[in-house]
């Protein structure tokens, strides 16, 4: 029998066929299926990882893999504090960063309810000194560039403002132009690493660093940088940011970039060696020159449908396994091409096993 409703009789499947159809037939749409069940993929973290998952989400996209998702790449700590911020089905679900997630991020994430985290290192990238294609080629050793854009100097056992206004009140082999050193901004993943691998190591060996015996003050002497204006901070989106910053620039400035970005931009960049040293495919891809990064990608467990296709956001999975393949991150792929220098043969295997079963990170 069916559910009376007036003067009308309808078995109630056939009510509802009934009702969908009417609703077509004056243009009025069904309640769509509840959003959490299709969330598109949210993608937060370092600028300095973008170009590389831009790559590979076009390969995704263009195959009908996966649908667009949505990037946010504002900088790693930026990116960071949205990935721990919950598990729910609308937070982000993949996390860009240009380093390693640290033991207390990743405590910070455990307590904000966020426990299933998989790590898939890609591999490495690395920052790099440049300057105007037009502009004469000089080398830098890492204490002359420390001695540019410290904001103090030691002068006889104290810290005083740096008076190094010319790259020739550094070394007389120097140019005599004036000082003037483009930066990623504050918070970009290419900024940390720049602050942890340039500066504090340029100033580690430093007689009046080693007196400061608090650890935490010997970073913050480290990494203060001059405020007179030879500093230039730039933001996202950096590639862009740097073209404008160096086009018109005034001889004597050098950019510190990412790899990939200073090949990319031939016509406006060449590359200086730091060191003695001239960044290359050869000398990045043996680590020979030593200022290379790693580069992760975090994705959130809960967020991965299972086999059935039970979980809230589509494409995952799949995104997991093109990060792993030998053709995406092996020595001939497209990521190598792109300026990412591969993990060995035995690593990379480890770690795709690792995160095809969705092994949860231990720090």
């Amino acid at each position: 029998m069916g559910r009376r409703i007036g003067r009308w009789a309808l078995p109630v499947r056939r009510l509802g066929v009934a009702i969908a159809a009417a609703c077509v037939a004056v243009g009025l749409a069904m309640p769509a299926t509840p959003a959490l069940a299709n969330e598109p993929i949210k993608v937060v973290g370092s600028t300095f990882v973008s170009p590389y998952l831009q790559a590979v989400f076009t390969k995704l996209t263009e195959g009908g893999v996966v649908a667009p998702p949505k990037m946010d790449l504002k900088g790693s700590e930026r990116g960071l504090a949205e990935f721990c911020r919950s598990a729910a089905a609308d937070s982000a679900s993949v996390l860009a960063m240009s380093r390693r997630m640290r033991i207390t991020e990743f405590e910070q994430c455990q307590r904000s309810g966020v426990p299933a985290i998989v790590e898939i290192p890609l591999g490495y990238s690395t920052l790099t000194l440049a300057t105007r294609r037009s502009d004469t080629n000089f080398e830098l050793t890492l204490q002359q560039l420390y001695a540019a854009v410290a904001r103090e100097l030691p002068v006889d056992g104290e810290f005083s403002e740096n008076t190094n206004k010319r790259w020739r009140d550094i070394d007389p082999a120097l140019p005599d132009t004036p000082i003037r050193v483009v930066l990623p901004a504050p918070g970009l993943g290419s900024r940390g690493f720049f602050e942890d691998r340039f500066l504090e190591a340029a100033c580690r060996g430093i007689p009046a660093v080693k007196l400061i015996f608090s650890a935490e003050e010997r970073v913050k002497q480290c990494v203060q940088l001059r405020k007179d204006g030879a500093i230039v901070e730039v933001g996202v989106p950096f590639d862009q940011a740097i073209r404008l910053a160096m086009t018109d620039a005034p001889p004597g400035t050098i950019a510190v970039v990412p790899f990939n970005i200073a090949t990319a931009m031939t016509d406006v960049l060449k590359v200086l060696p730091l060191d003695g040293i001239l960044p290359s495919p050869t000398t990045v891809a043996a680590r020979t020159y030593p200022f290379n990064r790693p580069l992760f990608v975090y994705v959130k467990k809960a967020h991965v449908k299972d086999y059935r296709g039970n979980g809230p956001v589509a494409g995952l999975r799949e995104l997991i396994t093109e990060l792993t393949r030998e053709r995406t991150i092996g020595p001939d792929g497209y990521l190598t091409v792109e300026g990412v220098v591969p993990l060995g043969d035995d690593r990379r295997a480890e770690e795709r096993g690792r995160a095809l079963r969705l092994a949860i990170m231990e720090r």
